[in-house]
Formats: C-alpha cells, sequence, structure tokens
C-alpha cells in the first residue's frame, strides 16, 4: 500500500473524511471536535505523497495563513509536523498512518488556540525555526538533560537565555538571573570552583569542576544556546531579505515589522 492508501484507511477514525482521490493526491475535510463541544469549521487538508512519506496543507489559505513560522506553516504552505533529521515521517504501515494523523489533529488544536491566544500553545515541544538552529536546539536539550529534569524544564519553558558579556563571555540567564559565564573560545565555566548548576548541586554542594562531567554540559549548553539564537536570528533575516511578510496573527513574531512611532 501507498502512504496515500494507508491514510484512507484510517481517515475516518480521525475525523477526517476523504473528498476526493486521484493517485497520489488526496483531499481530505477534517473537524477534530472542540473540548468544549462549540461547533468549529471544518479544513480542506490537501496531502501529496513525496516517496515514502507525504506533505500537507490548507487546500487554499482559508482558516490557517498561507506561511507563518511562529505557527509552524512553512512557506509553500505545507505543515510542519516532524523534524526530518531526528524524527521517522516514512509512512509503510497502518500504525505510522495513525500516528500521522494523530500529528495532524494536534496541529490543528494548536492552530485554533494560536488563533485565538495569538501565540503558540505548546512551544515546550515545538522545533526551532530552521534545520540548523533545530540542531542546535536537539544539542542543548541533551545537555539539559544530564543536568536534570528541572533543568530541562526551564529549557522547555524558555526561561533559560545567553548574554554576551564581552567578545569571548557569554553568560547563561535563568529568569533574569546570572547562572555562570562561559569562556566561548576555551568552551569551558569561566569559575570553575563555584557551584554546580546541576539539580542535585544545593544537596551535594560540589564545585563545577567535581560535579562528573557538568563542566562540558554546562559550556555546550550555553555555546548551543548561543548557535540556536543565532541561526534563528539568520533565519528570519533571510525570510526578510525575500520579503516575507508576517501573517500578523501571532504578537512578538520576529517577521514583524514595528509599527509607526516604534523602533
Amino acid at each position: 500500500m501507498s502512504p496515500i492508501e494507508h491514510l484512507n484507511s484510517v481517515a475516518q477514525a480521525h475525523h477526517a473524511r476523504l473528498i476526493s482521490s486521484a493517485g497520489e493526491v488526496a483531499v481530505y475535510g477534517v473537524r477534530p471536535p472542540s473540548p468544549s463541544g462549540a461547533p468549529v469549521a471544518e479544513l480542506i487538508l490537501e496531502v501529496s505523497r513525496l516517496a515514502d512519506t507525504v506533505i500537507v496543507k490548507e487546500q487554499l489559505p482559508i482558516l490557517l495563513p498561507a506561511f507563518c513560522a511562529e505557527r509552524h506553516i512553512n512557506t509553500d504552505g505545507s505543515f510542519c509536523l516532524y523534524w526530518g533529521e531526528v524524527e521517522p515521517s516514512g509512512i509503510t504501515s497502518t500504525e505510522d498512518a495513525e500516528a500521522w494523523w494523530g500529528k495532524v489533529l494536534t496541529f490543528i488544536l494548536r492552530q485554533r488556540s494560536a488563533a485565538a491566544l495569538r501565540r503558540w500553545p505548546g512551544k515546550a515541544d515545538a522545533r526551532a525555526h530552521g534545520s540548523t538552529a533545530a540542531r542546535f536546539q536537539a544539542l542543548a536539550e541533551e545537555n539539559a538533560t544530564a543536568l536534570g529534569p528541572r533543568f530541562l524544564t526551564s529549557l522547555r519553558d524558555n526561561r533559560l537565555r545567553v548574554e554576551k558579556r564581552g567578545p569571548d563571555r557569554i553568560a547563561l540567564i535563568r529568569d533574569g538571573r546570572r547562572m555562570f559565564t562561559v569562556l566561548k573560545n576555551e568552551e569551558r565555566a569561566m569559575t570553575l570552583r563555584q557551584r554546580c548548576k546541576c539539580d542535585e548541586a544545593e544537596s551535594l554542594r560540589l564545585p563545577i569542576a567535581s560535579c562528573g562531567n557538568h563542566r562540558r554540559e554546562l559550556a555546550e549548553l550555553v555555546i548551543n544556546l548561543e548557535g540556536w539564537r543565532r541561526s534563528e536570528t539568520a533565519f528570519y533575516d533571510y525570510l526578510r531579505s525575500v520579503d516575507q511578510a508576517c501573517c500578523g496573527t501571532i504578537d512578538d513574531c520576529p517577521l514583524a515589522k514595528p509599527q509607526k512611532g516604534m523602533t
């Protein structure tokens, strides 16, 4: 069976009705119910085969923007459902089709929330914009995982940021307070005698230099966060350079132009 045939076989169980299917392209009307039970509009999706997987978009941009990086809609209108370099996206079985429809339904529900809230819900499990930024994000998540679940939660809740403190110094900031500073060229914490910042630091009271391999994890975390920040900035700079317009549906979108009288 082809990916389209697998999707057709389980579409009805996922609030999707098949409108048409011709070879490598299928059109579905999809209407996942609202948690409140309120009536919702049907989204018309066009699904096209691409090797052993598919790409999906709203057939015509009526309910969703034609493009919005913040809402994970690519410049060609396709939905960003997977991070291709890490997540398998092939549809070669009923189980794959079930998982794909699950991602689509979650995507649609989040689009409804984004339209109402003017921000993307579920930021904790979203991928960074652009493949380079996403790779830095994955590396930063590995570093944070090694430092403990609370540390990883801080990263996923967007409570961590980096701040340049000179030509070779980058500070890690959590909730507005500096945690420590890394010497970028040497890829190490500036002061190894200070207490480690991992989850167990309070009970162990170990300095960074003596807390397992955390000296490396902390330094790499800061460097990867900085790479993530720079890569996302470059991503939006590119979109501006090709005159890609902001759709205006998300507050604080990096692509949005400043309003008159603002800088």
